[in-house]
């Protein structure tokens, strides 16, 4: 099924038909699939909906940068017209971004949650290695550098700054996805902490380098009713990576 938002389609799947509505939320760079396990282990008792964000799977790219501002906003607008109230979110990384403001802009309306490596913390070393990136691009993407190496020797620098400094979601994108993507990683979604009251589960892999440990540690403390699990010896994908543990605790958490 698609909805369409803003000139945006945005592909999605229920299934299950209990009671309860489950919203999964993928991470950048991921996929409605990336949740096939997690799906047909929870619908058999709860109603999941598991949407592929603009840019990725099935969904066509927005029409220009977005934000998490505007992926929060076309989630939000699916959530109302499916009529969806008292959600159950499952979130990874950048899944847990939109989860942060759709908790934000909407207090009441996430009953519990599970974030897992999710980001939207600004890490000050990263963000610097960001800026200096942006910064030697700039640099070198002027008239005289283009009279003096020409349009390839120009991007022929560029793709080294970006290589050098950029990370692999980065280079994979299409050049919409990449704006999108410097969009993200600079908003701070630290404000969104507080307000945060539904009942939040935080499992995340102890060697995690795309969101490290110390993220979930800052959100353990800093929402409400939270708490933190960590998956030793997991990275980034710790949800995958000890599967059956995971889904364990989620089936638990929620009640499936």
């Amino acid at each position: 099924m698609f909805f369409e938002y803003d000139g945006v389609k945005m592909h999605y799947e229920i299934s299950g038909e209990g009671d309860q509505s489950v919203l999964l939320l993928h991470g950048w760079g991921g996929s409605c699939e990336s949740w096939l396990p997690v799906e047909r282990d929870l619908k058999a008792s709860k109603r999941v909906i598991n949407l592929d964000f603009p840019g990725f799977g099935q969904s066509t790219e927005p029409n220009r940068p977005w934000s998490v501002s505007e992926y929060r906003d076309i989630t939000l607008a699916l959530i109302d017209e499916l009529k969806l109230e008292k959600l159950e979110i499952v979130a990874h990384s950048f899944g847990g971004r939109v989860a942060l403001m759709l908790n934000q802009a909407r207090p009441q309306l996430v009953a519990k949650q599970v974030l897992t490596g999710c980001a939207g913390l600004i890490d000050t070393q990263t963000a610097s290695k960001g800026n200096a990136a942006h910064a030697l691009s700039r640099l070198y993407d002027n008239g005289l550098s283009r009279r003096l190496l020409g349009d390839k020797g120009v991007e022929k620098i560029k793709n080294a700054v970006r290589s050098r400094f950029g990370s692999t979601d980065y280079k994979n994108a299409s050049p919409m996805m990449r704006e999108c993507f410097q969009l993200v990683v600079k908003q701070d979604l630290s404000a969104c902490l507080p307000a945060i009251k539904a009942s939040t589960l935080l499992i995340w892999g102890a060697n995690d380098t795309a969101t490290p440990l110390w993220m979930g540690q800052r959100m353990e403390k800093e929402i409400g009713d939270a708490a933190l699990i960590v998956f030793e010896n997991c990275g980034h994908f710790a949800y995958l990576e000890q599967y059956a543990r995971f889904i364990a605790i989620v089936r638990q958490f929620l009640g499936a």
